[in-house]
């Protein structure tokens, strides 16, 4: 087992803005992997442009030797309990549908 390679470069997070009263965008990292500092890194015209194809390996603005690659961040797990949920209000749901079917006469 060797050690972690240092040069690899680290994820970083990123939201998508506009910039107000233009048509530029930004996707910008909240905080660097480096630094801590946000950073904004172009994402193209709003008209023409596909964000998604400058989520890419840059250079970090604090220290341009070392990179960094813009990721969108995860999204969060779905919750099982919620479905148990759903599940246990539609059976009862169906309970008493079916118990007023049989009181009818």
């Amino acid at each position: 087992m060797g050690k972690k390679d240092r040069n690899a470069p680290r994820t970083a997070y990123v939201t998508l803005r506009d910039m107000p009263g233009t048509r530029v965008m930004f996707w910008v990292v909240d905080e660097c992997p480096y630094c801590g500092e946000r950073h904004l890194h172009l994402a193209g015209n709003l008209r023409d442009a596909d964000p998604a194809d400058t989520l890419v390996e840059v250079a970090a603005p604090c220290a341009p030797e070392r990179r960094y690659e813009l990721t969108l961040p995860p999204r969060p797990k779905r919750k099982v309990a919620k479905d148990e949920r759903r599940k246990a209000r539609r059976a009862a749901r169906a309970d008493t549908l079916t118990d007023d079917w049989d009181d009818e006469p």
